[in-house]
């Protein structure tokens, strides 16, 4: 009786402790994978960072205009971007950390104010936005923008995809190349 009562002990000893080695070890997989993530984030989130200023657009009908204005805000914690700044049709985007993921809120002309998540796109110099939920939505079929791409061709120029849903599908597609305004010198304005 007492050699079962041991060897059933020593059996429920060995078990716990094959447990606790691979417990130990998914928790080392997942501190590395939150880590990856977190880096990723900081990375993305540095990128959209460096969008600081104003953007002109190079094709389309707002070519030779200034269609984006960014600005980074509140210690470095946030980015405010402003599509089409100081026109009826102006927008503003906010780009945060939450966490070990970069969100987006977009407070669209259509009323509504989608938020999204950002990902790197295939190539590194790519970020991808997905739709995860929205304020002022009525319905996920109602017209609002669900996803977007932004590539960053170098410093000073980018290529932005942003599309808009209807009825659960892509309906609209709206693509903008921009170059980054080039700052006046003090020796410019004095002319």
């Amino acid at each position: 009786m007492i050699h079962r009562i041991l060897t059933t002990g020593f059996l429920l000893f060995m078990l716990a402790l094959v447990n606790s080695v691979g417990a130990a070890e998914k928790d080392s997989k997942a501190k590395k994978n939150d880590s990856k993530q977190a880096k990723q984030a900081k990375a993305i989130f540095e990128k959209i960072k460096s969008l600081s200023g104003d953007w002109i657009a190079t094709k389309g009908e707002h070519k030779g205009k200034v269609t984006l204005s960014v600005r980074v805000i509140a210690g470095g914690s946030a980015v405010v971007e402003r599509e089409f700044p100081g026109s009826p049709m102006e927008m503003i985007t906010v780009y945060h950390m939450d966490g070990n993921d970069v969100m987006l809120n977009h407070y669209c002309m259509l009323g509504n104010q989608p938020r999204m998540k950002a990902t790197m796109g295939d190539q590194k110099n790519t970020i991808v936005f997905s739709f995860v939920g929205a304020t002022n939505l009525a319905s996920i079929n109602d017209a609002h923008m669900h996803q977007g791409k932004m590539t960053f061709i170098d410093r000073d120029s980018i290529k932005t995809t942003w599309t808009m849903f209807v009825n659960g599908k892509a309906a609209e597609e709206h693509s903008f190349e921009m170059t980054r305004k080039k700052k006046e010198r003090k020796s410019d304005k004095a002319r």
